[in-house]
Order: structure tokens, then sequence, then C-alpha cells
């Protein structure tokens, strides 16, 4: 495909953001349904104790996704550089060393907390009523995770090729075989736990063989494991690390609070957060849809030299980001006190409550976290990590934690979750601080050049 008959490149600014960010979107929620659906089975049909012993789980299943967003966004965000070149062999290999990466990581990462789970257990602070159940969960995940993983960073790849319909139509498959793969096994068989886990194993089976499908396609990257690229896998780790930094961040912090929880209110508490917690996934990753748009634009268009496209892109997205926004903080206003009883049975009032409670203490952070995630992935696919890591870290931990820990201390009648919206909140003075600075450094290298 030559430059001037490429799409990414050509296409009206609107209709192409628009076709990529419908298909981030749709296909990031798909991502998010797994764990949702999980939840949503979970919760009614076992219990409020096992909805916090998968709640306890998320820090050691964040880590995993961190290291495969790294590979995914920073490979895939090289992989358009070089499609945006014409290199597409050294795309090709990047995106076999990628995936192969991620796929062996996860497994030994299994292999770690099958031999050793007691480390596992007494790092995430599980009591021992809930080891059975953590137990049972992990069983199958830690063969899912492998399967879902890797799958996640072919998603990217195949995307930014400009073969979105396809990554999408894999991911709706399997948050619909999920679906009624939970429906069947927990619902119906009465498999508990282990039934959600061997429905998330099986849906990103299904979705796993239909991504596939992009490899017999004409002009596709091919996996090609051979001339393993160390340049090429060196600059997408670094140009990942702010997404890295960020997932790892979200962990610890779910860590604090699932600890904090702990000590406060017990397995009620986390369950009730585990409710906020789904809820928060599924905004933040609305709000990533929007801004995943732009990895592959902004990377495509730069390496084609068409600068002012990518500033559209950036100014389209952050118009979308404002409304959606403004429409989530608006729903958990007007009906957030629903929203606990679809994740909890009927005599379930304690872990209601409380989650009702904790809904209208985090509602405003949606005004602010999609703008810094839009900043935040500007400078990532700029190639420019180290504002992006400033971000991401400020965001998802530094200023959350210190916050957290500080009103638990200095004022224990306050919710310390009041740290999460504050937090949004002072990182867009500091994400607007940082593109203001980057924009001022632009306007004064232009000058200078003869």
């Amino acid at each position: 495909m030559t430059t001037s008959s490429n799409p990414m490149v050509h296409t009206p600014v609107p209709r192409l953001f628009f076709q990529f960010a419908g298909h981030a979107l749709v296909s990031l929620l798909a991502i998010t349904s797994a764990s949702v659906i999980d939840g949503l089975f979970v919760g009614n049909l076992v219990g409020a104790d096992a909805l916090a012993a998968v709640t306890l789980l998320v820090p050691w299943l964040t880590l995993l996704f961190a290291l495969g967003l790294v590979l995914a966004i920073g490979g895939s965000v090289r992989a358009g550089h070089l499609l945006g070149q014409q290199q597409r062999q050294a795309a090709g290999r990047l995106f076999g060393a990628a995936v192969l990466a991620a796929a062996l990581a996860v497994a030994l990462a299994g292999l770690v907390i099958t031999l050793w789970p007691e480390l596992l257990y007494r790092a995430l602070n599980v009591p021992a009523t809930l080891r059975p159940l953590v137990a049972e969960y992990l069983g199958v995940m830690k063969l899912a995770l492998v399967v879902q993983i890797a799958t996640m960073v072919a998603y990217y790849f195949v995307r930014a090729d400009g073969h979105t319909g396809l990554a999408t139509r894999a991911l709706i498959a399997g948050a619909l075989s999920n679906i009624a793969l939970n429906a069947l096994l927990v619902g119906g068989l009465k498999l508990g736990l282990a039934g959600a886990a061997w429905a998330t194993l099986l849906a990103q089976l299904v979705q796993a063989g239909l991504m596939a499908r992009y490899l017999r396609r004409p002009g596709a990257m091919r996996l090609r494991f051979r001339g393993w690229p160390w340049q090429d896998l060196r600059a997408a780790l670094a140009n990942g690390l702010s997404e890295g930094i960020n997932e790892v961040s979200v962990g610890v912090m779910i860590w604090l609070v699932n600890w904090l929880m702990m000590r406060a209110q017990g397995a009620d508490g986390v369950a009730a957060f585990s409710i906020v917690n789904y809820l928060i996934f599924i905004g933040v990753m609305t709000c990533y849809g929007i801004v995943d748009g732009v990895h592959p634009l902004v990377s495509h268009n730069l390496g084609a030299g068409q600068a002012q496209r990518a500033r559209q892109v950036v100014k389209l997205a952050a118009i979308t980001l404002a409304g959606l926004g403004l429409a989530m903080s608006t729903l958990l206003l007007l009906a957030g006190h629903r929203i606990p009883a679809l994740f909890l049975g009927s005599g379930e009032t304690a872990a209601m409550a409380q989650a009702t409670t904790l809904i209208a203490i985090i509602w405003p952070l949606f005004l602010f976290n999609g703008f810094n995630m839009l900043i935040a992935v500007t400078f990532t696919a700029l190639q420019r990590p180290l504002p992006s890591a400033i971000i991401a870290f400020s965001r998802s931990l530094v200023l959350p934690a210190g916050l957290m820990l500080w009103l638990a201390w200095a004022f224990p009648s306050q919710p310390f979750l009041l740290a999460l919206p504050l937090a949004e909140a002072l990182t867009l003075v500091l994400a607007l601080g940082l593109a203001a600075q980057a924009r001022s450094q632009s306007q004064i290298n232009q000058r200078c050049r003869p």
C-alpha cells in the first residue's frame, strides 16, 4: 500500500476518527465485559464472599495486564510508524515478538503461583476464609490469562494495520460467548468460581480463533519469529512504559483499597468496593475507547508526515471525552443507588448499602480522567514516553495513594475514597502544564531551525 492510497492519511479526519474510536470503544467494552459479566454472575449466584475473592486477586491480574499493555500499546505504536514507512517485514517481526513475549511471561507467572501459592495469598492479604475460593478461581484462570493477554496484544497490532472491523468482531464474539458460557456454567451447572474461570478461558479461545483470520488476509503482517527485533522491541517497551506504569499503579491502588477495606469493614467492604471498581473500570475503558483511537491515527499520520491531521484527531477526541465525562457523571448522580442491586443478591444488604455510599463519593472523577488519559496517550503517540509516564504515575499511584493514606490518617471519619476524584483533578492541572511546556518547546525549536 502506497502513502498516496493509504486511507489512514487521506480519509477525512472525523470519519476516520469515529471509525477507529467506535471500533476501539466497542472492542474495549468487550474486553471489559469479561470481568464485569463474571462479577454479575458471581455476585448474584455465588455470593459476596466470592465477589470479594475475585477482587482480592485484581492486583495480581492487573500486573499481568500491565505487561501485556506495554507490549501491545508500545509495540503497536512502533508498528504504526513502521507501517507508515512501508516497513511491513519489520512490523511483522515486532508483531511476532510481542505476542510470544506476552504469552511466555504470563505462563511463567502462572507457574510461579502454582508452585508457591502462599506467596500470592500473603502478598494480596487474602484471609484464610477466602483462600479456597481464590484457589478455585485461579486454577483455571492461569491458563485463560495466557490466551487472553496474547490475544489482547494481537488485537492492538491487527488494529494498527487498519483491520479494525475484524479485531472488533473477534472481541464481540468473545464477549457474547463469555455471557452465554457464564449463564451455562455458573447459572445452569452451578460450577461457582471455577465455572466463571472456564467461561473466560473458552470465550478467549473463540476470540483468538477469530483474530487469527487476520493472518490469512492479503497484505497482512506475518508473524515472524526469526530475527528477534531487539531494537524495535526495546523502543516498544520504552514507549509503552507509561501504560504499564498506569496499569501497575492501578493494581497497587486496588491492593491498598482492599487492605483498608478489609481492616475497616471486612469482606462486605471489599465486595462493595468491587462494585465501585467495576463502575470505574467501565468508565475508564469507555474513555479509553475514545483515546485508544488516537494511538494508531496519530502515529500513522506522523510517520507519513501529516502533523496537521494528527492535531485534528486530538482535538476531536477532547470534545468527545468532555461529553462522555458529563454523561457518566450525570448517570451516577441520578441512578447510582440502583446499581449495587445488579451485582448482589437481595440478601446482601450491608454490602449494597456500602456500595451506594461509595458511588456517591467517586462520581466526579469521570469529569477529569478522560482528559488525563488523552494527554498521556498523545505523548505516547508522539514517542515522548517521559511526560506520558509522569501523568500516568501521578494519576494512578502517587496522588491517589498519598491522598488516600493522608485522609485515612488525618481524617479517619471521612471516606478515604475521596482521594480518587481529588487525584484526577490535580493530575489534570499537571497534565495541562506538561502539554503547555511541550507546545512552548516545540515552538522554540521551530523558530531555531535554519
